[in-house]
């Protein structure tokens, strides 16, 4: 009788609990929507799913608000004030811009931001961005798990020695560490580097891949953004540039490599996940969100790249929110909850199997110091009509990366001098 009694009171305290209530700031339009739409319904169907599977997270509903901002300034300030002021526990961004434009608000709100951009690199280290997480592989460590990969296929790493590696980037938005570390990996291990920027003209991307194709780089790494990776693709079929020597870091637009077909094949990416949607977490986003026309999401939307990297990220907040909760032991939540759980957080190949998911992504952990993760990489390959996997596991250079991420910290105090020192201590949850 007492057991039934505290079973029903937990019940009862789960319905009467105030829902957990999480933003995210989307590019659904503007110039980042070909990806923005897509992120965001794979963080919305997630979540989604949760709660109408689960009833929220540990049996409390899920508040999800988006605000679309379009890559504006202005209009993700207005979204941030809306959020503040609504109580919410944790902030997602779609781009680098976005992010950096937050940072000061939500350290003094106490807001921790999960950042959905790569190119960002700082947002990775908390001892100078505490309320920041960037949970991806990043652009640095995307470069060296890219070079690792074309080095296992040679026979290791001193058979890099000699060859040529092209890196074609945006000349507006590219990192400058990016380039940088392709040059120090190149000195290590004895390859050339040839740098292509691309100034995203209509004439300049023609002419880019001319240059290209008479520099003949052994291989080439893009950096492009979105819809400008797979015009770099069309445009390097067009000049006859082979695409088995194409490796990317940053998800071309599905609809720019599917039309592309059976030219493309054996055209390479870089990701922190899986590509498809053979995994039972995705039956269940079926089930309980597609089924029910609770999606935005195209049929053949799901299992795409950047549905799938929502998806990702969707599941760290919510591991995140899941892990606060147990140390509030009912309380309600606060930023300063969901940060210091995110500061904590470990997901293992068992875990990720538990959430139906496993496959999806390589174990993480997120550290006071280290709010990225440093994930191993998937490399996989278009076959034509899909992505196949050819490799995973692939580990960043920690060293390399670190003496990187080292140098960006320094550059960005000297560019912030207001930027306070780290004040939360570091700790973990009860």
């Amino acid at each position: 009788m007492a057991v039934t009694a505290l079973i029903l009171a937990f019940c009862l305290s789960a319905e009467a609990a105030e829902p957990v209530r999480m933003t995210l700031l989307t590019n659904r339009t503007g110039p980042g929507a070909a990806i923005g739409a897509r992120v965001a319904n794979g963080v919305h169907d997630y979540l989604e799913m949760l709660n109408q599977r689960d009833g929220g997270i540990g049996g409390v509903p899920l508040q999800v608000e988006e605000c679309e901002v379009a890559s504006e300034v202005e209009r993700a300030r207005a979204c941030y004030a809306a959020a503040q002021a609504s109580g919410t526990v944790l902030i997602t961004t779609p781009d680098r811009g976005i992010t950096q434009d937050l940072l000061e608000p939500a350290a003094r709100d106490r807001i921790p931001i999960l950042s959905l951009a790569d190119g960002f690199p700082a947002g990775t280290r908390g001892d100078l961005l505490p309320w920041v997480f960037n949970p991806s592989s990043t652009v640095l460590g995307g470069i060296t798990i890219a070079i690792r990969y074309l080095a296992n296929r040679l026979g290791g790493l001193s058979e890099l020695q000699g060859l040529s590696i092209g890196l074609v980037y945006s000349h507006a938005g590219a990192d400058p560490s990016a380039l940088v570390i392709l040059q120090e990996l190149g000195t290590r291990y004895g390859f050339s580097t040839l740098l292509f920027a691309d100034d995203e003209t209509e004439a300049g991307k023609a002419a880019l891949w001319t240059r290209i194709a008479a520099a003949r780089p052994d291989h080439v790494i893009l950096l492009g953004q979105g819809t400008r990776s797979g015009v770099s693709i069309e445009e390097a079929l067009k000049v006859g540039f082979p695409p088995d020597r194409m490796i990317a870091l940053r998800w071309p637009d599905q609809d720019g490599i599917r039309r592309t077909g059976s030219a493309s094949r054996g055209f390479k990416e870089v990701s922190r996940h899986a590509f498809g949607d053979a995994f039972p977490a995705f039956d269940a986003i079926d089930t309980f969100v597609a089924d029910r026309g609770l999606s935005s999401t195209p049929k053949d939307g799901s299992g795409e790249t950047h549905y799938n990297r929502g998806v990702y990220n969707a599941v760290l907040a919510a591991e995140a929110i899941a892990e606060a909760q147990r140390a509030r032991r009912g309380a309600p939540l606060r930023g300063a909850d969901v940060r210091l759980a995110f500061e904590g957080l470990s997901i293992d190949d068992s875990r990720w199997k538990g959430l139906g998911l496993a496959g999806f992504a390589h174990s993480l952990t997120f550290t006071c110091r280290d709010h990225g993760g440093r994930p191993s990489g998937f490399v996989q390959v278009w076959d034509g009509a899909k992505w196949l996997r050819v490799a995973e596991g692939v580990p960043q250079m920690s060293d390399i990366v670190d003496a990187r991420l080292d140098a960006v910290v320094a550059e960005f105090r000297t560019a912030n001098p207001a930027l306070p020192a780290r004040a939360e201590p570091c700790g973990s949850l009860p």
